[in-house]
């Protein structure tokens, strides 16, 4: 089956700050649908936003042990990309979190001015990657080579640098949740998903054979709260397939509790955590 993800949207409690974070810190473009509803596009050409931002001056601040977002996780089309983004960023004034090799990838992270983890990577090429004789994909979290990284924007003014750019898309989602297994096979059933990988009490899932475009801990959240409407943070992420399996999904899950909004392209459904996903068609 053919999967991708689409934006993420956030509950958002101070949109000012967040939006001059966005904005002029990592150089997102905001279309402003009105007070309350934010979108965020990696070019003034991108048809499609990589973040929503809506607005609830009265939203709670999630608790740390409860389920929703570790982080979302932008994909740049190239390792180019990425080393511009690291230095575009960096002159902004953003602070990483840290760096990394995923082996399948190289990632920088950094935070939100309200708590939202972010990934930014580019992937090594699928010939890379190595799997074990069960088809899991090896993964890990070592050093990134920050000299070999920038070596491939020497020569390049500065200013001449963008974050982000027109290839830019959401690569995967990393949530929390509070039972491992429960959401692994929630997922499984789902959306057809195979696990990639398992990291102790991390599990990492996809179609087609991709290292994820679902993760999921219980670091922070093993047992902990479902997530609730009126907090902070991650309302939903999109995920995109083919129209005839959301027409197969929607006969599936006909009736379902787990099913808020239906219509011919589209489905609003709950996991097990109470965290949203929108499954539309592509």
């Amino acid at each position: 089956m053919d999967l991708t993800l689409g934006p993420v949207s956030l509950v958002v409690r101070d949109l000012e700050p967040m939006m001059d974070f966005y904005v002029k810190d990592t150089g997102l473009r905001m279309k402003r649908i009105d007070d309350h509803y934010v979108e965020l596009h990696p070019s003034e050409e991108s048809s499609e936003p990589l973040l929503i931002l809506k607005h609830d001056p009265r939203a709670e601040k999630t608790p740390t042990d409860a389920a929703g977002l570790y982080h979302y996780a932008i994909l740049l089309p190239s390792r180019k990309s990425l080393a511009a983004a690291y230095l575009s960023l960096g002159n902004a004034g953003v602070v990483f979190d840290g760096y990394a090799d995923h082996l399948v990838s190289e990632a920088l992270y950094l935070t939100d001015p309200e708590g939202n983890g972010i990934e930014i990577y580019a992937d090594r090429p699928r010939s890379e990657w190595q799997f074990d004789e069960d088809g899991k994909v090896q993964m890990a979290t070592q050093p990134l080579d920050i000299d070999s990284l920038l070596a491939e924007v020497s020569g390049i003014p500065k200013n001449g640098l963008n974050a982000f750019e027109d290839g830019a898309k959401i690569g995967h989602v990393h949530l929390k949740v509070t039972d491992i297994a429960r959401s692994v096979d929630f997922y499984q059933q789902l959306l057809w998903m195979d696990v990639m990988s398992y990291w102790g009490s991390a599990a990492f899932l996809s179609v087609a054979g991709y290292h994820h475009h679902i993760g999921m801990n219980t670091w922070e959240s093993l047992g902990g709260h479902a997530l609730k409407k009126g907090w902070t943070g991650l309302e939903h992420f999109t995920v995109k397939i083919p129209q005839a399996d959301v027409d197969d999904l929607a006969a599936k899950l006909a009736d379902s509790p787990i099913v808020h909004i239906q219509d011919s392209r589209r489905l609003f459904v709950s996991d097990p955590d109470g965290i949203e996903l929108l499954i539309r068609a592509i």
